[in-house]
């Protein structure tokens, strides 16, 4: 489905499911119009990963995802919504298993031994995967690349100085020098 067949479809089952109240049909605070709004949403989302957004059916809960992508990235996670949609993307690729064995490989090893347990494994493409989207906010190659997060990708935090193109923070910021490694370093 596309274009505009997907339009029609919302379109009709918005009409369906939430008609207009008579009243204030602008207002942005209307219960109607937001939970149209919510129906939208979750349409569009269901539509984009093939599977329902539901963290019940994901092969590892959210918090357990977000331990094992910690361990893989070596780095802190903050965007905690990304992890569900990062493993119902993946879920096309690989077994419920395949992120199940991956989490239990390395469940309570140290951060030095992640990298040789998972090159030794033979769910090294999936952690790859992990790590990659994480990193990027970009799943798959060419056309049929998908974008999942562009602010809140890693790659942004890892150099510790650059923003996203298009995100220029506080008024001034780019007056002040970057930080340097070792300024890194201290502030752990």
């Amino acid at each position: 489905m596309r274009g505009r067949e997907f339009i029609m479809m919302l379109r009709s089952a918005v009409v369906r499911s939430c008609p207009r109240p008579a009243a204030a049909p602008n207002d942005a605070s209307d219960p109607h119009r937001r939970e149209i709004l919510i129906k939208l949403l979750a349409a569009a989302l269901t539509t984009v990963t093939g599977r329902s957004g539901v963290a019940a059916n994901l092969p590892l809960g959210r918090d357990r995802f977000l331990e094992l992508s910690e361990k893989l990235c070596a780095m802190t996670l903050e965007d905690r919504s990304l992890a569900d949609a990062i493993q119902n993307v993946l879920l096309d690729q690989y077994a419920a298993d395949d992120f199940r064995h991956l989490a239990e490989l390395l469940h309570s090893v140290t951060p030095e031994d992640v990298d040789r347990l998972v090159a030794g494994s033979k769910l090294h493409d999936l952690a790859r995967s992990i790590v990659s989207i994480w990193y990027s906010g970009l799943l798959g190659i060419g056309e049929r690349t998908r974008l999942l997060a562009y602010e809140g990708a890693l790659a942004w935090r890892a150099t510790g100085y650059a923003k996203a193109p298009g995100t220029c923070g506080e008024f001034g910021d780019w007056i002040a020098k970057p930080q340097t490694a070792l300024d890194r370093e201290r502030r752990l």
